[in-house]
């Protein structure tokens, strides 16, 4: 059986896997920006696909970067490997009740299919990346959207930016909810202020879909985050790429 290559763009990040055997076996991990600025990028995704050890291969593409998206599709093309690109409004195991479907992003809906997957139904699922993303799937498999908040890193950034006196500071996690210098109360911020907003989002979706939901986090931020989590939930790295390797077998059995 041919290897499957899934491909998570995000705005920050790009990861790769091998989708083999319903499981990701392997990752890369690369800035995204070191492939859209790349003088080379068939150098750079053939260098990603050589570092995966794939076999021939499907693909299967998930980006935030509409840049990005066609830099892949275009290796893909080459490199003549069929491929799926998943947006907002592609058919998936679960039912979105998405007003704006197109507008959706495909990570989110990756996300969605694998806790779903994982875990069943309901579920919250948390993305925490460039943004915080908080989603909820109804106990009837269905996609319903969720809330979108500044992420982690995000905010630090946007603080040092924006303000006069408040330091860029990389986002460690608090010891103690007390700042103590303003480095500290930065911190306490970022990572206590995220996990508040996860616990008080996730509270509120168990009302709407149940209070027995599981909760799921990923994404970069996500093992910072849950250190200092006061609910219980799960932790899983490659829930995107789990996602998008559930996404492409939903639609390969319906052209089959």
């Amino acid at each position: 059986m041919s290897d499957l290559l899934v491909v998570d763009v995000g705005n920050t990040t790009t990861r790769a896997g091998v989708w083999r055997e319903g499981e990701v076996q392997q990752v890369s991990v690369v800035s995204t920006l070191r492939v859209l600025e790349s003088v080379d990028t068939n150098a750079e995704l053939d260098a990603i696909a050589e570092d995966l050890g794939l076999r021939t291969l499907n693909a299967a593409i998930s980006s935030v970067v509409p840049s990005a998206e066609l830099i892949w599709a275009r290796w893909c093309q080459e490199q003549g490997v069929p491929f799926l690109t998943i947006h907002g409004d592609t058919l998936t195991p679960l039912t979105s009740r998405y007003a704006e479907p197109k507008r959706l992003g495909p990570d989110r809906l990756a996300n969605a299919v694998g806790a779903a997957r994982r875990l069943g139904a309901p579920v919250i699922v948390v993305g925490l990346g460039t943004a915080t993303v908080v989603d909820a799937v109804s106990a009837k498999g269905e996609f319903l959207g969720g809330a979108i908040a500044i992420g982690l890193e995000t905010g630090l950034v946007a603080l040092a930016e924006r303000t006069a006196a408040l330091p860029r500071v990389e986002p460690d996690s608090p010891i103690t909810p007390v700042g103590r210098d303003t480095e500290q109360c930065l911190q306490v911020g970022a990572v206590l202020g995220t996990a508040a907003v996860v616990e008080g989002l996730a509270a509120r979706l168990r009302e709407v879909i149940g209070e027995g939901a599981p909760l799921v986090l990923t994404g970069g931020h996500a093992e910072r985050v849950s250190a200092v989590l006061r609910l219980e939930h799960s932790v899983f790295p490659h829930l995107t790429l789990e996602g998008i390797g559930a996404i492409w077998e939903h639609n390969s059995r319906g052209r089959r």
